[in-house]
């Protein structure tokens, strides 16, 4: 009996983990969605971003060109960055700041990527958002990231990625710009 209940675990741990992995048809379907190693952590719903079946195009770091990719980092070389900007506004009815937030990830070579939100938020709003992808990280080997490509720069010979940022996901969770759009 115990042999038999130790084989049903084992089955259900083998398909969990494979029913969620991006396997050879799904790649072979979002041939160009992941720019890396996703590590695990992403599915094919991840790679589904657009649901009217639009699927992007190679990946070619020139200007933006409006579709999503995601890219998977080591969590090491990731840092998050919450700044007040300094400033408020009657939208928020002066009672607080807005803020900015950035994920910045050094690569491999004398280079980052840097993911920027879509605009200011006040610093609350942002400060939430900061505390949980801090959790979502949080003893994490890999963070995968989803973007859309703003531009290169290469400047005294660093060459620095610059993103809008869409979601984070870890094997913990994730989360999205917009709200309900993690699946």
């Amino acid at each position: 009996m115990k042999i038999k209940v130790a084989f049903v675990l084992i089955l259900l741990i083998v398909f969990s983990c494979s029913s969620a992995a991006i396997t050879a048809p799904i790649r072979k379907k979002y041939p160009y969605s992941v720019l890396t190693n996703d590590y695990g952590i992403l599915n094919e719903k991840d790679l589904d971003t657009y649901k009217i079946g639009i699927k992007p195009p190679p990946f070619l770091p020139k200007e933006g060109d409006g579709y999503l990719y995601w890219q998977c980092f080591p969590r090491d070389r990731i840092s998050i960055s919450l700044k007040d900007m300094g400033y408020s506004s009657e939208d928020i009815g002066w009672e607080e700041n807005y803020s900015d937030l950035r994920i910045m990830i050094s690569d491999d070579s004398s280079g980052y990527h840097e993911y920027s939100m879509r605009r200011v938020w006040p610093t609350t709003t942002y400060k939430d958002r900061f505390e949980l992808w801090l959790k979502l990280m949080k003893n994490e080997k890999y963070v995968c990231l989803l973007g859309d490509f703003v531009n290169r720069e290469t400047i005294k010979g660093a060459t620095s990625h610059h993103w809008i940022f869409e979601k984070i996901k870890t094997k913990k969770g994730c989360n999205s710009y917009f709200a309900g759009d993690c699946r």
